[in-house]
């Protein structure tokens, strides 16, 4: 049976101090994302514009990167390196993979994904972020 993987961006929104990555970020958006990885993935990783691939209890100091500032080269890139990393972790073909994230990470993720032989899902495609926060809330609830 394959491992079910979880593949999830962070948020503007940070704490001030360092802390663990699942505990840095503190948009609701992030949060509940975390919290349905935690419930639903076997393993998940998060990704950030400025070090790319991180672990859930990878530590994090304050920083001030944008993907909305790259270069579309650099934002390929970024992705490229995202998509490395990650293949470092898992093995194409042996996970099913959940991609969580807006449009702006995704449209230079997703190709990545299929260049290094990924297939994936995107559970939230098209989802405004009330929706994405209801979605979210949804399938969190039935756990409790």
């Amino acid at each position: 049976m394959k491992s079910k993987i979880g593949l999830l961006a962070t948020s503007r929104k940070k704490q001030s101090k360092p802390d663990r990555v699942i505990d840095f970020y503190s948009s609701p958006l992030f949060k509940k994302s975390a919290e349905y990885a935690l419930l639903n993935y076997d393993r998940f990783y998060f990704y950030n514009a400025k070090d790319g691939l991180l672990l859930p209890d990878q530590m994090m100091s304050p920083y001030d990167v944008s993907i909305k500032t790259f270069r579309v080269e650099e934002k390929r890139l970024w992705a490229e390196k995202v998509v490395h990393q990650l293949h470092q972790y898992e093995i194409p073909g042996t996970i099913d993979l959940y991609l969580h994230g807006g449009q702006v990470y995704r449209r230079y993720l997703q190709p990545q994904l299929h260049r290094y032989g990924y297939t994936f899902e995107v559970p939230l495609e098209g989802l405004g972020i009330g929706q994405q926060l209801k979605w979210y809330d949804e399938h969190i609830n039935k756990y409790y």
